[in-house]
């Protein structure tokens, strides 16, 4: 009996590999997959040869594989890695097209580079998408912003930027610290670390002090102080979890907004702490000459912006519809505008103090947060 088992086994697991040939069941033949690099020369001014770095995966059972470059100017190239001279400064979508002979696929790849214009003057604006750092500036030309390299984030939601000392300073609540880095991009270095999910951002020039919001207080440092552990509690105890914070130097106050309800407003000379607005529910508050302005969650996909002034009073509404809760609101003092972001149509609006004269002015691929603004060059 075990030998007619025995051999009813190895019939058994010699029907299983018989039907498992690879003539009866063959494996699929891997993918193409069309990827390239690029680089810019010339610092990314027009006019800049841009280096094409094919990286294709190509398989070997797939055939001959051709490439097609569009380079978004109107010209296009068939070689594998070309390089291509851009004259003119500006927004350009270059696609590559890889076909191949045998297995008869059409794969496609798309990606956007930004040619500068060497000759553009006007008012820095960066932002944030949580993990890099885009600027651009403001003029009366269509906004083109590009990536400063050397910065990289794991999840940032506001910034600083201090024009006395060519500074940006960028939370990162993901990793729990501050960083710092040049306006280029350089010097990326972390400015304090172990901070409790940092997001507000703002600067005292007077005391030469930077303030940041933590899960429950606010603490703040000296800018000057390469201790990445150096820090002063300022405000504790607060439940409701501070997001957005703004130092009015005028006044010598500090505003925060509690991401779980109330603005609260305290000197900086640690005195005078109390609620200013009861139950506001936000993530960013900004002092613009004597008002504040900050954003209201009202519901779910109903976040609006709303302005007040320093003693909490004369409450008015700015702008309505906003999808996501707010991080960032920038001050354009040369044209008196706002900036803030949608963050569920990544569109970055402006529009007058008052809110007259909304416009989308920028349209982008990513999370619009932590919006600055520099000095008119």
């Amino acid at each position: 009996m075990k030998k007619i088992y025995k051999l009813l086994t190895i019939l058994f697991v010699g029907i299983l590999f018989h039907s498992c040939d690879d003539n009866e069941y063959p494996v699929p033949p891997a993918s193409t997959v069309p990827l390239f690099d690029f680089v810019i020369d010339n610092e990314d001014l027009a006019p800049a040869n841009v280096t094409f770095i094919n990286n294709s995966i190509v398989p070997a059972n797939v055939g001959e594989a051709t490439f097609y470059w569009n380079f978004g100017d109107n010209t296009s190239s068939k070689e594998k890695s070309p390089i291509h001279l851009y004259t003119n400064p500006g927004v350009y979508i270059v696609n590559l097209v890889v076909s191949t002979a045998t297995s008869l696929e059409i794969k496609e790849v798309t990606k956007t580079i930004v040619i500068k214009d060497p000759s553009a003057t006007g008012t820095p604006i960066y932002f944030t998408d949580g993990s890099q750092l885009y600027q651009a500036l403001i003029n009366d030309q269509a906004p083109v912003f590009s990536t400063i390299g050397g910065v990289n984030m794991q999840s940032s939601y506001n910034m600083a930027l201090d024009t006395v000392h060519k500074k940006i300073y960028i939370s990162d609540s993901g990793a729990d610290k501050i960083y710092r880095v040049n306006l280029d991009g350089s010097n990326f270095e972390d400015f304090r670390t172990g901070v409790d999910q940092p997001n507000g951002l703002s600067i005292d020039y007077q005391e030469n002090q930077i303030y940041w919001d933590t899960s429950s207080g606010i603490q703040r440092g000296n800018l000057n102080d390469a201790d990445v552990n150096q820090v002063e509690d300022f405000v504790t105890g607060q439940s409701n979890d501070p997001d957005g914070l703004s130092v009015d130097v005028l006044n010598r106050k500090l505003y925060w907004i509690n991401y779980n309800g109330d603005i609260g407003v305290k000197n900086l000379d640690g005195t005078g702490e109390r609620i200013l607005i009861a139950a506001v529910e936000g993530g960013t508050i900004k002092v613009i000459k004597d008002r504040i302005y900050y954003d209201e969650y009202i519901g779910s996909g109903d976040i609006r912006l709303k302005s007040a002034s320093l003693d909490g009073t004369n409450v008015t509404t700015i702008a309505v519809g906003i999808g996501r809760v707010v991080y960032g609101i920038g001050y354009d003092p040369n044209e008196d505008k706002i900036y803030w972001g949608d963050r569920s149509t990544d569109v970055l609006m402006r529009a007058n103090l008052d809110g007259s004269n909304p416009e989308a002015w920028f349209s982008s691929t990513s999370d619009t947060r932590g919006i600055v603004i520099g000095q008119k060059q």
